[in-house]
């Protein structure tokens, strides 16, 4: 298993994020729960949907569990909580409740567009900061400002030799690309925070990050080695090694001080 708290301790020191990173897994029926997991309705008394769930665990550093009890109608369904009836898929019920003033044929192209995973693979997602996890996750999820998410991208792109890191944006439905995007693809996703995220206090200067497990070894290498270079810092490093120029008067002053 991958040294979490090394991960942690990484992200810490390179990239200061000002709320915890997450670590999130996907968990098939039957598989076991840690026991400090707080699953909303049984410990909290309150309904908490993953966007919400994942906003604790960065804020408060709470470990969470949520299930098809628990999470939206969209997570629920792309997750593979819930089966997606047909009229659900074709539109029709979103257009008839008035969910996001879609029409029909607008409301299944959306849904037909989110990354799924089949209905039963899963019936829960568990989520942490990363340096309380006792399970392994699928990815890890990582708020910050631009600079900060600037950087971990940088590193990963100077030790893997690319230049770009693709990404599609989206008006919503975060939690979808952050599990089911990053794990179908095995690719790090970008994201500018949507609906769900904002009103569970992500703040306008905030974007994120999610790296599949896969690849978090590179991106805490590439962190180390942008350092090194010295260019890839967070605080980005200013230039100020140059003449310094002073309001008019300051030179004859100073010279005048002098004498």
């Amino acid at each position: 298993m991958l040294d979490l708290k090394a991960v942690n301790e990484a992200l810490s020191k390179y990239v200061r994020p000002q709320t915890f990173p997450v670590a999130i897994r996907m968990c098939s029926p039957g598989e076991n729960v840690p026991e400090m997991a707080r699953h909303p309705k049984r410990d909290l008394g309150l309904h908490v949907p993953l966007c919400n769930a994942i906003a604790i665990a960065r804020r408060y550093g709470w470990v969470m569990t949520i299930d098809h009890e628990q999470s939206c109608w969209v997570a629920s369904a792309c997750l593979g909580f819930l089966p997606i009836k047909e009229d659900v898929a074709d539109g029709t019920m979103q257009e008839r409740l008035g969910i996001w003033g879609h029409k029909k044929e607008e409301a299944a192209k959306f849904l037909d567009g989110l990354t799924k995973f089949e209905y039963g693979r899963y019936d829960r997602v568990l989520v942490a900061p990363l340096h309380r996890a006792s399970f392994e996750p699928e990815v890890v999820l990582v708020y910050g400002t631009p600079a900060q998410i600037w950087l971990l991208v940088s590193g990963y792109l100077l030790v893997t030799g690319e230049f770009s890191l693709a990404a599609s944006l989206s008006m919503g439905a975060g939690c979808i690309t952050y599990v089911a995007k990053t794990m179908r693809t095995d690719a790090p996703q970008f994201g500018l925070l949507g609906v769900g995220e904002r009103f569970n206090h992500a703040q306008d200067h905030e974007c994120s990050l999610s790296i599949p497990i896969s690849k978090v070894e590179t991106f805490v290498e590439g962190l180390s080695f942008g350092h090194k270079v010295g260019v890839y810092r967070y605080p980005v490093p200013s230039f100020l090694r140059y003449d310094a120029e002073h309001p008019p008067g300051y030179d004859k002053m100073l010279e005048y001080l002098k004498s």
